[in-house]
């Protein structure tokens, strides 16, 4: 019976750890503004945790764009997108994946029933450079990133897998004759023209109910299409905001599904599906995908027309 019971209290004490909740001590400082390419937009509360500045993470994707936001709460995973990339992350988590990268964050907190995120887990997440500007007590985002804060565990083929550039390339760029980086180290991410995403991986489905042997079905799209222009524009429109508000991928989504043809809900996605073809074979009804280098430094998708 006692060895009973301890196996009893150690099972407990082994689900209390894996259930925990994840906090720590933290100081409430002033409601900071926070400025976009130096362009104030908005106010956020910040929390400091040992000298870090964290961040309210819906708050902050809400701000940056980020509008469809979907929470887990077995896992406290959240996955949000602004219409072309699907950022994931989980609680207590030190691996995130934005698109089809994973990159090394910072520990998100669960403080008071919210998710936290540093600053530099932050700028990891949303593909940009973020940092506390002491004089006037506010946040600062450049985005798109042009440079990187180094985290605990990155290499320079992790960073740069994940910016779409190459080792190499980031060397150069860094004047570096090694490759070895520490945490907190800030470095020059390659210009614009020396990023290209790759590829967009190819799904092994095909895309779901395409009509078949029906020649309408191009105009038929293009007619459905046109019955929303003039709907109004929200990043990350989230699809029960169709037909009032759409981002661009939430739309193409939306109309193709008026003919029951299923296609992924971001543009990032969508362009992983169905045939590439040149410009002189495009028809109507086919989608085109398109790079958005004011959003994104790293050559990704970001765009998708019909």
């Amino acid at each position: 019976m006692k060895k009973n019971y301890r196996i009893l209290i150690l099972t407990f004490c082994l689900l209390s750890l894996l259930c925990a909740p994840t906090f720590a001590n933290y100081d409430t400082v002033p409601e900071a503004g926070i400025a976009i390419n130096g362009k104030m937009v908005d106010g956020i509360k910040p929390i400091t945790m040992n000298g870090k500045y964290f961040l309210p993470f819906t708050t902050l994707s809400k701000i940056l764009g980020y509008n469809d936001i979907r929470f887990e709460s077995n896992t406290k995973t959240y996955e949000v997108t602004d219409g072309s990339t699907v950022v994931r992350l989980t609680m207590g988590g030190t691996r995130a994946r934005r698109g089809d990268e994973y990159m090394n964050i910072d520990a998100p907190r669960w403080i008071n029933d919210t998710a936290y995120v540093s600053l530099d887990a932050a700028s990891s997440l949303f593909n940009s450079f973020m940092y506390f500007k002491v004089e006037n007590g506010s946040i600062q985002v450049e985005k798109p990133a042009s440079r990187y804060r180094v985290q605990q565990g990155d290499t320079l083929w992790l960073i740069s897998k994940a910016h779409h550039t190459s080792v190499n390339q980031l060397m150069v760029a860094n004047a570096m004759s090694s490759i070895n980086i520490f945490p907190g180290q800030i470095l020059k991410l390659p210009s614009r023209e020396q990023t290209k995403e790759m590829d967009p991986i190819k799904e092994k489905r095909p895309v779901e109910n395409v009509p078949q042997k029906q020649p309408q079905i191009h105009s038929e799209i293009i007619d459905i299409a046109k019955q929303f222009i003039g709907g109004g524009y929200k990043f990350g429109a989230t699809l029960n905001e169709a037909p009032r508000l759409f981002d661009c991928s939430s739309y193409t989504k939306y109309v193709f599904g008026q003919k029951g043809v299923k296609i992924p809900r971001t543009s990032r996605e969508q362009a992983g599906l169905g045939t590439a073809v040149g410009a002189k074979s495009l028809k109507q009804g086919d989608l085109l995908f398109f790079q958005s280098p004011t959003l994104y430094s790293d050559g990704r998708v970001g765009h998708v027309g019909i």
